[in-house]
């Protein structure tokens, strides 16, 4: 019991110190916030009037273009969601390929090399240009029914492009590490035993490549955060956390865009510790095999 005891305070004084140490520059920040408002700069709204904004989240903003807080980091997300899951699952088979097949990696590397350091913001208007407007619904029940799909109609095919193109070459570079990572001594135990191709692959070189995509993927998904924001800022956009912050700008309307760039800090880091954690899970047997 004294063991579990002790075990549980260490944990409870581990986590005092990350919440405290965390703190300190969201306090700075607030700060700020404050000497910013004492100065009188019509700038910066208020903290009553962002709060109000974040506490009526399905409430329409009234001198905005926009729909409300709740609605737009809806679209944000599905969007997000869409082209992120194109990408890893486009990225993570072309890796097991590549890493288990020089000739394949070969073939790829040029291209891959290639494109990976291309911004997939610099890509947008060439592939606006390329998909026009056409969206998720447009293209599922033509353009003339499209807009009865509301929701479906606001995911532009040319965002959720770039969105797979900041998250594929992350995945896919990862998911080639991690299978080039498996000893050939556990390939040739395995043969030896029997096992087939594919019962290699699911007990040896997945479980060993997990960790490496795992990692991939939240690399990918900060990309795709980052990509998905600054996309919803361009010309032909009609929703989103990124079209109300750049409409609230030009409107003046500056409660909506703090309280836009709180929700885009709020939920990035929610999402990174989520991915923080699948990394960690997936990964906890490394530091035994060592």
């Amino acid at each position: 019991m004294k063991n579990i005891r002790k075990d549980n305070d260490h944990w409870m004084d581990r986590l005092a110190g990350k919440v405290l140490l965390g703190s300190i520059i969201p306090l700075l920040l607030l700060f700020g916030w404050w000497l910013g408002i004492r100065s009188g700069t019509a700038v910066v709204p208020a903290f009553g009037e962002v709060l109000d904004v974040l506490l009526h989240p399905f409430r329409t903003p009234p001198d905005l273009s926009s729909r409300s807080l709740a609605f737009s980091l809806m679209m944000t997300l599905l969007r997000l969601t869409i082209g992120f899951g194109l990408g890893v699952v486009t990225a993570v088979p072309l890796g097991f390929w590549a890493g288990a097949s020089r000739s394949v990696d070969r073939m790829l590397y040029p291209v891959v090399q290639i494109s990976r350091p291309v911004n997939p913001v610099v890509l947008l208007p060439i592939v606006t240009v390329l998909f026009g407007l056409s969206s998720v619904a447009s293209v599922a029940v033509g353009p003339l029914d499209a807009w009865k799909y509301d929701v479906w109609d606001q995911v532009q095919i040319a965002m959720v492009f770039i969105l797979w193109w900041g998250s594929f070459f992350p995945v896919f570079m990862s998911t080639v590490q991690g299978v080039r990572s498996v000893r050939n001594a556990y390939r040739e135990t395995m043969t030896l035993l029997g096992a087939t191709s594919g019962q290699i692959v699911s007990k040896v070189v997945f479980p060993h490549a997990a960790p490496y995509i795992a990692h991939g993927m939240r690399v990918a998904m900060g990309i795709s955060w980052l990509v998905l924001i600054a996309a919803e800022i361009f010309p032909g956009t009609r929703s989103g956390i990124g079209y109300m912050l750049c409409t609230a700008c030009k409107t003046s309307d500056y409660q909506y865009t703090f309280a836009a760039l709180i929700v885009i800090g709020i939920v990035g880091l929610l999402v990174d510790v989520l991915f923080a954690r699948l990394e960690r899970k997936v990964s906890h047997w490394q530091a035994a095999e060592r």
